[in-house]
């Protein structure tokens, strides 16, 4: 079978039905980052806005994001490529929830236990951690939620984490492998 050379590659295409997710989570990021020049002056709306963001993100996720994949597995020829899919996705979604948890205990020192505060990086990192935990469903526990807010995002994140679950797995029969 010859495939049409004007065709968009898949990495265009995957970028094309990503990008404004990524623009989200990226612009998200960004603003967490500018709030945190304000943890000195006790903004208690900001943790709100902290759960405004990760719900409208949440939801971005699961209606566009997943739609726009689900067209990309039509596409996919290859396990390969499913894996960049996902993978590329998972990424997103642990990034995203990682810069939620860090701006959240920005502005509340309390909502998580086990972490010291030590500088946004080394933050940004245990967070990381924590979200990639959390996805997983492992739960170590060395890292805890305390307050409403922070396990209301947790819950939001398993949320994601089983609905790409139950995304994924629902559609794999309908990737169209190269047998060649």
């Amino acid at each position: 079978m010859e495939k049409n050379r004007y065709a968009p590659s898949f990495a265009n295409n995957l970028l094309n039905g990503m990008s404004p997710t990524i623009i989200l989570v990226g612009a998200v990021a960004l603003l967490y980052v500018y709030l945190m020049q304000f943890i000195d002056h006790k903004l208690l709306w900001v943790q709100y806005v902290v759960l405004l963001f990760a719900m409208v993100k949440a939801l971005f996720f699961t209606f566009f994001t997943i739609k726009q994949i689900k067209r990309s597995i039509f596409q996919c020829y290859s396990l390969y490529r499913l894996i960049w899919i996902f993978g590329l996705l998972v990424s997103l979604i642990i990034f995203s929830f990682a810069s939620d948890f860090v701006c959240l205990s920005g502005f509340d020192k309390n909502a998580f236990a086990g972490i010291e505060q030590s500088g946004f990086l080394n933050d940004f990192f245990e967070y990381f951690y924590f979200s990639t935990v959390t996805f997983a469903s492992i739960g170590y526990g060395d890292i805890v939620p305390v307050s409403g807010l922070a396990r209301v995002l947790v819950i939001m994140e398993i949320g994601q984490s089983f609905i790409l679950i139950v995304f994924g797995l629902s559609n794999i029969n309908n990737m169209q492998i190269d047998k060649n």
